[in-house]
């Protein structure tokens, strides 16, 4: 085995479309305040766009058009911030959505962990084995170090400032 098995990876991370819309609105990039942002965010970078261009025009006309027509009173107070956020799903799509390489979301899975996508329990799932029937064990402490697992205020936690 070498890296690659497990971190399939060209370049660099591509997002889930959930993930980036989450990650972009936890730095700013997307106000929450704005009605429906996250909801109509992650209907336009899903669509599907001829190319990247296509998508930036697109996704600005989209968003605008909702918040003019569905939330006038939104959009002539919020336009500047309604203008960031289409700027930011445009960069969002632009970094994970690449259409003249045939690669969208979910091309590339990031299988590290095993929130989104199988990640480990690709090959860690009981039913890969040998021909002796011996199988790759499931068992997570064969790669992590479980740290307080039974602890219901660990201390460890605490001495990182995590709780």
């Amino acid at each position: 085995m070498d890296c690659i098995d497990c971190h399939n990876r060209p370049a660099h991370s591509f997002d889930t479309p959930e993930g980036a819309l989450n990650k972009a609105m936890v730095h700013g990039r997307l106000n929450p305040s704005l009605p429906f942002i996250r909801k109509q965010g992650l209907a336009l970078i899903k669509a599907e766009y001829a190319s990247q261009a296509d998508a930036e025009s697109k996704i600005t006309v989209g968003l605008e058009d909702f918040y003019r027509t569905k939330y006038p009173d939104v959009w002539s107070k919020n336009r500047s911030q309604i203008e960031e956020a289409s700027k930011a799903l445009s960069a969002i799509y632009g970094e994970n959505v690449f259409p003249f390489m045939k690669v969208t979301w979910g091309t590339y899975p990031n299988n590290l962990g095993h929130n989104d996508y199988p990640g480990c329990f690709r090959c860690h799932d009981g039913s890969h084995s040998t021909k002796e029937g011996k199988t790759i064990d499931n068992d997570c402490a064969l790669c992590h170090n479980l740290l307080a697992t039974d602890e219901e205020n660990p201390k460890l936690l605490a001495d990182l400032g995590l709780k």
